[in-house]
């Protein structure tokens, strides 16, 4: 279809299709870019804030650890004798230190010489006030509890998982604890602070990661520790989340931040079935790790009206540029709108139609020049091709007169004796053109002797065919005044011997045959020598004899030779156009070719014997064009009829 609009249509769209692919190339590219250095940007902001958040969470965690471990080195050097005294000590740390919820110090059983078997000073907040209190004395015993019992055997401090207080409004806490040895090396206890962690959630929450992004924390084992669905803080770890969901990616990504890794991956239908990215890391101090969700909707939302604008944009200038486009195709084919209509008229034959003008030295101004030089030489050409087809057609009536009149030169009427049944006699000739240089003849000059001639004038055309016409008037003549037919050859070679300067040459058999007693008598000037059938006998050559080529060279003598015909003989006279018949694969059809089909057309009279004959060539030939004419001639003796004493056929001939 696109074939069949034209060039101005085929242009402009060409070029609009063209446009709209680089636009939407160029769009794509820029989104495809944008993107990335958006995720790279990300990539760098995500980092950013975790080290931000990990360093918040650590230099808390820090102060702490720094304060429990005076507070137990502390109480090892002094050793205070009076609880008073440490719930002074007590208070003024969680007076002093924000993040502490609450201190803590359990004792080992008479470590200090105090009378209770179990006490534990506890002082935390409460509506701004800092409340005493002395876990010895409940019924949960301290001296059990893991954060207890742990950092006793370990000798190692140990932060707690979190937990949830229900004492105190069920606040999410953590607890940090540190074993106190005197320096003897004697155990006197365990120091003790417990942190709220809401303000890990507060601090989470005020992370800039926009409307759909979140932060979470993940303790030692998996447990949410923050996260904005508050029904899974504690009660759910990141396994349990996945064997839920049937989802082994958020399996595998717990797997990884518990085990302390991190990295920064894009991740799919993981939370909440949103796509988007997802930042991970550990943190050393405390074991846990933290994760920042960036949702790709929300990330992408600018890039995406940014392409949807170079889109609006794109759009309207190929709106603009349709009128541009198609301004430019008309005014590049309409020129060549014009000069189709004007060949038109020069393809139809009228070489005086008016050609457009074209100004300018562009291509189609160029084309226009072309054509009208084109139109020049066309009629320059026409004239000459008139004047060519005329002199043809003179040349070719003159070769059909020509033809005609050689025709004519010989004999066409058969039985050319009808009175005769003594003998018959056949020919024919073919000219391979117009008119050619093969002749036959035969005449009776006296009732006894009949002349037999065939012949071959060296060349083609019109040429061979006045010089055949000279021979044949020459061999007319002088059988008239000879009865030899060396003799008659001899005569003519001279006559066409003289003056000869276009030396052409004839090949020429000569025979005469006395009917009275079937005598034949012949002389050859260099012709094929014909073929003999005798009655009773196979097909063979007639004797050669000694003869050159006639009107070659003058003073020639011809040798003869002789034969006695038998009632039922024949002879066949040919040109070599018979024999050098040739075929599609350039085959000759050969002497031994002729001589089989005349031995078995044998039985035919001599009208079917030139007749099958010409058939053969023509089913060996298979319709390859001849080069030589094909002339053939065939006689028969029947010998004298004796019963009357007049010439004729016998009842049994």
């Amino acid at each position: 279809m696109f074939r069949n609009w034209s060039i101005a249509w085929r242009l402009g769209g060409s070029m609009l299709l063209a446009s709209l692919v680089i636009l939407g190339a160029v769009i794509g590219y820029g989104y495809g870019i944008a993107r990335q250095i958006l995720e790279q940007e990300l990539e760098a902001k995500a980092w950013q804030l975790s080290r931000a958040v990990t360093a918040r969470i650590e230099s808390v965690e820090v102060a702490v650890r720094k304060t429990v471990d005076g507070m137990g080195g502390r109480m090892a050097i002094d050793a205070p004798k009076r609880p008073e005294t440490l719930y002074l000590l007590l208070e003024r740390l969680v007076r002093v230190n924000e993040e502490i919820y609450g201190a803590s110090i359990a004792l080992e059983p008479k470590a200090f010489g105090y009378s209770e078997t179990y006490a534990s000073p506890y002082v935390y907040r409460s509506w701004n006030q800092l409340v005493r209190d002395d876990r010895g004395k409940r019924a949960d015993r301290y001296f059990v509890q893991d954060w207890y019992t742990t950092p006793r055997l370990t000798r190692q401090p140990l932060w707690s998982e979190p937990y949830r207080a229900a004492s105190r409004g069920n606040a999410l806490m953590v607890s940090y604890s540190t074993p106190i040895f005197d320096d003897q090396d004697r155990f006197l206890g365990v120091a003790t602070c417990d942190i709220s962690l809401e303000w890990l959630a507060d601090l989470l929450q005020s992370l800039p990661l926009g409307k759909g992004g979140y932060a979470f924390l993940l303790s030692r084992n998996g447990t949410y520790i923050t996260h904005p669905d508050r029904q899974l803080i504690l009660k759910e770890n990141i396994f349990s989340q996945s064997e839920e969901q049937l989802n082994p990616k958020l399996r595998e990504l717990g797997r990884q931040m518990v085990q302390g890794r991190e990295g920064f991956i894009p991740y799919g239908d993981v939370f909440a079935g949103q796509h988007g990215w997802l930042l991970y890391r550990s943190i050393p101090s405390t074991g846990w790790s933290i994760g920042i969700f960036f949702p790709e909707a929300e990330l992408m939302a600018k890039v995406s009206e940014l392409s949807r604008r170079e889109g609006f944009v794109g759009f309207f200038g190929f709106l603009l540029l349709i009128p541009v486009m198609m301004y430019i195709s008309r005014s590049i084919t309409e020129p060549l709108r014009k000069l189709a209509d004007s060949t038109k008229s020069l393809a139809a034959g009228d070489l005086d139609a008016p050609l457009p003008i074209i100004k300018g030295q562009d291509e189609v101004a160029n084309l226009a020049g072309s054509f009208v030089s084109m139109r020049g030489e066309l009629k320059k050409h026409i004239d000459m091709l008139q004047a060519a087809a005329t002199a043809k057609e003179r040349i070719a009536s003159e070769l059909r007169i020509a033809q005609s009149i050689q025709m004519e030169l010989v004999p066409k009427t058969f039985p050319p004796f009808p009175d005769r049944q003594d003998f018959e006699l056949y020919a024919m000739m073919n000219p391979a053109r117009e008119v050619g240089g093969d002749f036959y003849d035969f005449l009776m000059p006296d009732p006894e002797h009949l002349w037999i001639v065939i012949g071959d004038v060296s060349g083609k055309g019109i040429p061979a065919a006045l010089f055949m016409a000279v021979t044949r008037t020459f061999l007319r003549a002088f059988v008239q005044e000879e009865a030899s037919p060396g003799r008659v050859l001899a005569r003519v070679n001279d006559e066409l011997a003289c003056n000869n300067e276009s030396n052409m040459f004839v090949t020429l058999f000569c025979g005469v045959v006395h009917l009275p007693d079937g005598v034949f008598r012949w002389a050859n000037g260099g012709h094929n020598p014909p073929f003999f059938l005798p009655a009773g006998g196979k097909t063979e050559f007639l004797p050669r004899t000694k003869g050159a080529l006639v009107g070659a060279i003058e003073e020639l003598a011809f040798a003869e030779a002789e034969l006695k015909l038998q009632p039922g003989d024949t002879l066949f006279l040919y040109t070599d156009g018979v024999t050098e018949a040739m075929n599609q694969t350039q085959q000759l059809f050969g002497n031994d070719r002729t001589r089989d089909c005349l031995q078995e057309l044998r039985q035919q009279d001599c009208v079917g014997i030139v007749n099958g004959m010409a058939a053969q060539l023509a089913d060996f030939a298979e319709g390859a064009e001849q080069s030589d004419d094909i002339t053939m001639l065939v006689l028969r003796f029947f010998g004298p009829d004796l019963t009357d004493g007049h010439p004729g056929r016998t009842d049994d001939a």
